[in-house]
């Protein structure tokens, strides 16, 4: 579980959205990294636990196999809120709307960036506990490699 969490923080620092949209490098933006960084910290042992804790089973490969189309959501959420942002800034985000428009575009944007933090882990933890209530099922389980040990019939 270390190393997946130590993934994901490396994966969160290198691809950090708010790089690439143009940040304002001030207490916001530290504050938001903070928070980004508590979250996934969270999220990953809120995962864990949701797959039985040190009981589990496969937490790694369940979690890498959850994270991808959960990863694909939350991408495609982020690019349309992205784009969204791009193409209304100007009308938006004016002195008639905002007595700061930088201010309030960066709190938005911020705050959405936190948002899809939270849906990621929000999947992720979902997804492991239909795994286990799928495990629970009589004749429906996963075997220790993974696959479905199928109903006889």
């Amino acid at each position: 579980m270390h190393y997946l969490l130590a993934s994901f923080l490396l994966v969160l620092f290198v691809t950090y959205y708010s790089l690439w949209w143009g940040v304002i490098r001030d207490w916001l933006f530290y504050l938001e990294l903070v928070v980004l960084t508590i979250i996934t910290v969270i999220g990953c042992l809120k995962a864990f636990e949701a797959n039985g804790g040190k009981q589990g089973n496969s937490f790694v490969l369940r979690a890498i196999c959850l994270s991808v189309p959960a990863g694909v959501r939350v991408n495609i959420f982020s690019l349309l809120f992205g784009l969204t942002l791009l193409f209304t800034e100007e009308s938006i985000f004016s002195s008639i709307n905002f007595a700061d428009p930088q201010r309030a575009y960066t709190i938005i944007s911020y705050t959405g960036f936190v948002g899809f933090n939270i849906y990621f882990w929000w999947l992720l933890i979902f997804g492991f506990n239909r795994i286990i209530i799928f495990e629970k099922q009589p004749n429906n389980s996963l075997n220790q490699s993974g696959t479905i040990n199928a109903p006889p019939g």
